[in-house]
């Protein structure tokens, strides 16, 4: 590994890029398109449950349009590549694009889009879940998992995440009341241990999931790479980008949510 930075470290020397380019680079070996087109896949999937149950399926041509314009999956990307833009100093940027180049990074972005794809499905999501309640809470599979879950903060980083989307969904949805958004807050803190719930159960059911046909060894190196300054940088960088995508996204599906209701803007 140290070789190999070192030959990375001399190439930049030779042929420098700008931090832009450098993202650019990071955004490709984090294969970045096609976790766009998984979220956007969720998306529109949830946006047609929102049409049936907020709705009763009456959201039409223009909920629909509606839709399409707010999964924009090159809007979404520059959401995330900014954020990594304004997150990482250039040393950081570097050391990122060797870890995720490298095969060990590559095998870690393959399976854990491979993984998101596949809960998409009912029954893996559940059969992943009964694995996640019923793996030995002392096993090295689950302790490692634990380890980095933890490492990461991922579970109050997801709720908290979580709880804001909701908040602008319901904020937008109740604009035209003229409320001032206490009891929405109330309520969504009155949800939160629910969330959170939820929250631990997806984790745990994904990354076991994902990442079961890691060794030791490899498990060891990605949490590992996750305690270093580049490590918690990209993790900032992401919840970053992915929190400001989502309160736009939730706050943008309130207002389509609504103006159908309301029956404006058809």
């Amino acid at each position: 590994m140290r070789f190999l930075t070192a030959m990375f470290v001399s190439v930049l020397w030779i042929t420098p890029l700008s931090a832009a380019e450098k993202v650019d680079r990071l955004m490709e070996a984090l294969r970045l398109s096609e976790v766009v087109d998984i979220l956007t896949s969720e998306g529109k999937a949830q946006a047609h449950t929102m049409n049936e149950t907020f709705l009763g399926n009456s959201g039409g041509e223009y909920f629909h349009t509606q839709i399409e314009d707010i999964y924009d999956p090159d809007w979404i990307q520059d959401q995330i590549s900014m954020a990594f833009l304004e997150t990482l100093t250039d040393s950081q940027l570097d050391r990122a694009i060797v870890f995720f180049e490298s095969d060990l990074g590559q095998t870690i972005v393959s399976l854990e889009n491979s993984a998101r794809l596949a809960i998409q499905d009912e029954t893996i999501k559940e059969m992943a879940q009964d694995s996640y309640f019923a793996i030995d809470r002392s096993s090295q599979s689950y302790r490692l998992i634990d380890e980095y879950i933890k490492v990461n903060d991922l579970i109050e980083k997801n709720v908290e995440s979580s709880l804001n989307a909701d908040y602008n969904f319901f904020r937008a949805l109740t604009e035209d009341t003229g409320g001032d958004g206490t009891d929405l807050i109330e309520q969504l803190l009155l949800d939160k241990d629910n969330i959170e719930r939820e929250t631990v159960t997806w984790l745990y059911s994904f990354l076991l999931l994902a990442y079961q046909p890691l060794t030791e060894a490899q498990m060891r190196e990605n949490i590992a790479f996750s305690r270093t300054d580049t490590g918690r940088a990209m993790n900032d960088a992401f919840f970053l980008g992915f929190n400001r995508m989502y309160d736009d996204v939730y706050y943008r599906l309130g207002l389509a949510v609504s103006h159908v209701l309301s029956g404006s803007d058809l």
